[in-house]
């Protein structure tokens, strides 16, 4: 049987993390250590969470309703009793409700299974790796680089948070894309792409001009 409600320790940061995308952490206030201890000595996981109100040093931070499980894969203790600490994000939950608040956050949620409801369409899957192909490469671009083929994933749900991790929006947009399904994810991604697609290029040309001008 799939257990989908679990009580998860949560991680209140200024950013968001989706399924497959490592995430790379340096922990060194008492509560977070306090709590990667406990995690240790459990499943090794954790909800990363982007900050709704508040401060991610310090204070309390209030967490938006949808994060994703991360799962701790490497940590090193570094100068200062600082940790540095390798992670993956693993599956989206949505926040039930919050059953401890300090030392740290520790809520009751619900795992989000993105492979439930509709499949989602072929035609919106193609277009959407066609326009990331697009995009991707003016972004390579635009760091001077260049590529004559770039992989992406097949399978649509993957594709949609690869495409997230990588396209340029804000943590507002970021998140909107978090909390959508699959389709709705795939389709706000094309819509971010393509308003911002021609900007990008111009970019892009623009360097390429002043370096030729350099030479």
């Amino acid at each position: 049987m799939t257990i989908s409600r679990i009580s998860l320790p949560l991680f209140p940061l200024s950013t968001v993390l989706f399924p497959g995308s490592p995430l790379p952490l340096q922990i060194f206030e008492e509560r977070y250590k306090r709590m990667l201890q406990e995690c240790m000595e459990s499943d090794h996981r954790f909800g990363v969470t982007l900050i709704k109100e508040g401060d991610e040093v310090g204070g309390l931070a209030i967490p938006h309703d949808v994060g994703t499980v991360a799962r701790i894969t490497q940590v090193d203790e570094i100068d200062g009793g600082r940790f540095f600490v390798s992670t993956i994000g693993q599956q989206r939950f949505s926040v039930l409700g919050v059953t401890q608040w300090t030392p740290f956050i520790v809520a009751e949620v619900r795992l989000i299974d993105d492979h439930e409801g509709e499949p989602v369409p072929e035609e919106l899957t193609a277009e959407s790796r066609d326009t990331f192909l697009d995009y991707a490469r003016v972004l390579t671009g635009i760091s001077g680089g260049w590529v004559r083929q770039i992989r992406t994933p097949t399978d649509p749900v993957m594709l949609s948070y690869h495409i997230a991790r990588v396209i340029q929006a804000d943590l507002a947009d970021k998140q909107k894309l978090l909390e959508h399904d699959t389709a709705d994810r795939l389709s706000g991604e094309i819509e971010i792409m393509q308003r911002d697609y021609t900007a990008l290029r111009r970019q892009m040309t623009m360097q390429l001009i002043s370096q030729f001008g350099r030479q």
